[in-house]
């Protein structure tokens, strides 16, 4: 009862929120009222219908989800469209008020701030312009502005306008829905939740630390990245077929692929070191080959989709065309984020749930099809599932995707590089898509139902394996004919589990639309020599029925993949042979590679933390291991090296590969042991350590300052400073203070991060990494501020970029033509500092001069304060020289009317008064003395003499 009881009074305090609102609710509303809210009033006493505004805030607790929403704000409040009176009436009658606002309603909060400094002067003349209609938008602005970007599905245009283009027309444009001031690209945001380790990238990164891509190059097919991203540092390769419009989506994907880790860890990518083009997929059928070979591209990422499609389509043969065109080149595409939808057409029509990739291209056999699955192997619902329109198995890979399998297929692509680079580094060439393919499959981890699915193909990516496949050589690659059978023998020890062999061919394109899509049928088996026992592929049941698709693989031969698997669990020790058998196929001969891995027998190693890891303090932590141990064992850890060694878990599931462990909040050294009755194995020692922040103290002519939080006490108290350079972050120097000053003369960098150094020199996670001359810090100077506080008042507040070396602060009026003292502060021990002065009636300017101890000044930019004490207007300046305008300064502008009359009584000039400030053009009057009315709902409230000189 007592539940109920509390939702009924959180109801009716919702309720009474709007209509006795005349606090926190109207400070919300008040910049976009079209009338004043009476103090202590309801602003549901402000509702009213005006003809031909469309523009209502309503309560939105009290609306369906049919309402045309154009901006919700806090505290449930919306602003709807209202085409008419009837529809008005419609709301009014179910009880709801609906209250008439301007158009201010559609800037940015930026913007919104300075709309009554008329023209808005947004710096770089740049805007961000949403609207509902993309052709009348540009039908109509399309002349007056300049286009520089555009998004046709987003409806979103990125535009150079004049100062006061958003005045006269922007706003008052009803198809226009939103502005904003378009800025200069910064750090993109990081990863939050990123996870290299969940298919061992950092485990490959920390043995294997000069295979990272370098020489070779990605493609990411879809909008273009942020090519000014820190991350892509000197390794963007320009593209004539990149899309015109960047898009953040693009940025994360390049950022996954193979970003340098400048920016923050999580903006370290798989591929580190390769180069980065980018290709328009407006485009869905492949790029030309010859620009993809005058790139050098290797490896394309795909991570986007269209609808579900279930069909062999023209853009799919014509992928399979490509990839055996150019028979190094992988395409690797995600599997799609509609995992809960039902495909309406094919043969699996109306089964839930499967058989939902986004894409007809993705129905290609040469290609890399990627799922996404969380940090710990589980697939989610909304992931994109299998199978094929045949019946193959689809998607063939998982990896770890916080945005969806986007970011699964971006790890696939830069494995897939770094799998080219470890091979071209031992061969001086390039291995083929089809022995990529084959490795990334064959050495990956189980998750899901046992064997393959169609939820997570063959398994997790797993880069370690991967890389140390080709490092130790165990593949082959060869051509067989018709009807002919190659045979390799591979020895496997008698304490070996998990034995794998998976055989991978790039198929001729078949036809469009065929009913399936293999054209050259290879089987694979594998035979134990002395016992004579022989095993065939797993295979998945097909049939287009639910229960079907989700059956356990079982061994027979496979007459629908380019890809087949055998796998034993527990082989026995002794010579086995692969057997490779052309069974059907239409060309004379086809290409292949195999290749094959087995585990060993009690082997267990830590995969995170590695060596170059971090663990984040006072949080939970994965830690992870690879081990073909069964059991429980006992995870231990101890910090700073010490002798003692603490128990984090005495009860740990060994097969599980994993550990959610709270670490202590504190900065050391921190090392893991894992404890069984046969072994204990210790992990690298890495840092415990969190974001430091580091900002700008000053930006001066000749020098900068920046300064950063102090590690905790229990920190070796030493810090690295890194700046970055063409491509990669890199050391500048080492201090133990918190701050360091840099002369401009020998730095020219621009670039910074800083990290800790713990005890016995382990390194810990560097700061986000910044531009110090992007932070708003001037020389000292962050920001000065002038407001009106009580009655003929006013409030300065001074944000000091540091207080290092500076002796005092003094607040200035201006008194006529000159600044006068005001008051003063010394010492100065605070960054922020607020002081209250005296304002009179009008317009009052003030400044602020901080005076540092070497005796140098700095002045900020003067502010204005306006005081309505004792007179409701205020005209300046007057006398006026001739040719120059003036200026009113009004208490309440609405309904308010400038006469301005000359000796002989004649009206010379009639202006509405709209704003607080206005300006009013007289240079073209001449010199003499004029009287002027101002009238307030038609009655006049001011009567007095302007003289132009």
């Amino acid at each position: 009862m007592r539940p109920f009881l509390f939702l009924i009074c959180c109801l009716l305090f919702t309720h009474q929120l709007w209509s006795q609102v005349a606090g926190e609710k109207s400070k919300l509303l008040e910049p976009f009222l079209l009338d004043p809210v009476a103090k202590g009033g309801p602003i549901s006493a402000l509702a009213r219908y005006i003809p031909g505004h469309l523009a209502y805030a309503v309560d939105a607790d009290k609306l369906s989800r049919k309402e045309n929403i154009l901006r919700t704000l806090p505290g449930h409040i919306s602003i709807i469209n209202v085409k008419d009176l009837p529809e008005w009436l419609s709301y009014k009658n179910s009880g709801i008020a609906l209250v008439p606002v301007n158009d201010k309603w559609k800037l940015s909060p930026e913007l919104l701030a300075g709309i009554d400094l008329e023209p808005i002067k947004t710096g770089s003349n740049k805007l961000i312009i949403g609207v509902n209609n993309f052709n009348d938008f540009i039908g109509k602005h399309g002349s007056e502005l300049k286009i520089i970007e555009q998004d046709l599905s987003a409806k979103t245009f990125r535009v150079q306008a004049s100062d006061d283009w958003i005045h006269k027309r922007g706003l008052s444009d009803d198809n226009i829905i939103f502005i904003a001031t378009s800025r200069i690209a910064h750090t993109e945001r990081e990863l939050t939740g990123f996870d290299l380790s969940a298919n061992l990238v950092n485990t490959a990164h920390r043995y294997w630390p000069g295979i990272s891509g370098n020489g070779l190059t990605v493609s990411i097919k879809e909008n273009r990245m942020d090519t000014a991203d820190i991350d892509f540092s000197g390794r963007y390769v320009y593209s004539p077929g990149a899309s015109t419009l960047m898009q953040t989506h693009a940025t994360t994907m390049a950022t996954i692929v193979a970003g340098g880790g400048n920016s923050f860890y999580t903006g370290k990518g798989v591929a580190w070191g390769s180069r980065i083009s980018s290709s328009d997929f407006a485009n869905l059928l492949p790029d030309d080959a010859q620009s993809l070979i005058a790139l050098n591209v290797s490896v394309q990422n795909h991570s986007y989709g269209t609808a579900i499609e279930n069909y062999y389509g023209a853009d799919a043969r014509a992928y399979d065309l490509q990839a055996a065109n150019l028979p190094y080149l992988l395409h690797v595409f995600s599997a799609g984020n509609s995992g809960n939808e039902t495909s309406a057409n094919g043969n699996y029509a109306g089964i839930t749930g499967m058989a939902n990739l986004t894409g007809s291209f993705k129905m290609a056999k040469n290609v890399l099809v990627v799922a996404a699955m969380d940090s710990i192997g589980s697939i989610l619902p909304p992931i994109s599932k299998g199978p094929a329109f045949d019946g193959r198995v689809k998607p063939e890979l998982v990896a770890f995707g916080e945005d969806g399998s986007s970011g699964a297929a971006a790890i696939a692509s830069g494995l897939a590089i770094l799998l080219q680079d470890t091979y071209k580094q031992l061969n001086n060439q390039l291995p083929s898509s089809s022995l990529v393919k084959a490795i990334m499959i064959n050495s990956a981890t189980d998750v899901g139902p046992a064997g393959i699915d169609y939820f997570s193909g063959y398994g997790a990516i797993n880069a370690f394996k991967a890389i140390k496949t080709v490092g130790e050589h165990r593949f082959n690659l060869a051509t067989i004919g018709k009807g002919e059978t190659s045979s390799y023998r591979i020895s496997i020890p008698d304490n070996a589990r998990n034995l794998k062999v998976t055989l991978s061919w790039t198929d001729p394109a078949a036809i469009a639309n065929s009913a399936t899509a293999l054209v050259n049928d290879l089987d694979l088996e594998i035979l134990n020599q002395s016992s004579s026992e022989k095993w065939l592929p797993w295979v998945l049941n097909s049939f287009p029925n639910l229960d079907s698709l989700q059956q356990l693989p079982v061994r027979k031969r496979d007459s629908l993949n380019n890809i087949e698997q055998v796998s034993l669990a527990y082989p026995v020790g002794g010579t086995y042979t692969i057997n490779v058998k052309g069974y059907s196929l239409l060309t004379n001969q086809q290409d292949y590679a195999i290749c094959w891995e087995y585990d060993t027998l009690n082997s267990f190693q830590f995969s995170y933390p590695v060596k170059g890891d971090n663990i984040v303090p006072g949080k939970k932590n994965t830690i992870r291991w690879s081990s073909v141990i069964d059991g429980q064992g006992t995870l231990e850890y101890r910090l700073d090296g010490s002798p003692d060694w603490q128990v984090a878990n005495n009860a740990v599931n060994l097969p599980l590969g994993y550990f959610k462990w709270q670490a202590p909040d504190l900065f050391a050294n921190i090392q893991f042991r894992m404890k069984t009755s046969d072994l204990q194995v210790l992990s690298d020692t890495v840092s415990l350590s969190d974001n430091l922040f580091i900002k700008t103290g000053f930006n001066c002519i000749d020098s900068f300052l920046i300064y950063w939080q102090k590690a905790p006490a229990e920190a070796n108290g030493n810090y690295r400073l890194y700046s970055l350079h063409e491509k990669y972050l890199e050391s500048s120097l080492e201090v133990n203070d918190t701050a360091v000053v840099q002369n401009k003369a020998n730095n020219p960098d621009e670039w910074f991060t800083v990290a800790p150094i713990l005890k016995n020199g382990i390194e810990g996670i560097k700061a986000y990494t910044f531009n110090y001359t992007q932070q708003q810090t001037g020389c000292y100077i962050r920001n000065f501020l002038a407001d009106p506080a009580e009655i003929n008042q006013a409030r300065l507040t001074l944000e000091l970029g540091t207080t290092y070396g500076v002796k005092r602060i003094q607040f200035e009026k201006r008194n006529n033509t000159n600044y006068v003292a005001v008051g003063e502060l010394s010492p100065v021990n605070s960054i922020l500092n607020v002081f209250t002065t005296a304002a009179q009636d009008g317009l009052n300017i003030y400044r602020a001069l901080v005076e540092l101890e070497n005796g140098t000044t700095y002045y900020t930019t003067p502010e204005s304060v306006y005081q309505f004490e004792n007179h409701s207007y205020f005209i300046f300046p007057n006398p006026v020289q001739k040719g120059n305008t003036i200026r009113i300064l009004t208490k309440e502008p609405e309904n308010s009317w400038f006469v301005l009359y000359d000796m002989l009584g004649r009206k010379v000039l009639t202006t509405e008064l709209t704003n607080t400030i206005q300006e009013i053009d007289v240079s073209r009057m001449q010199s003499g003395v004029y009287f002027y009315n101002i009238f307030k709902d038609g009655i006049r409230t001011v009567s007095n003499k302007l003289v132009i000189q």
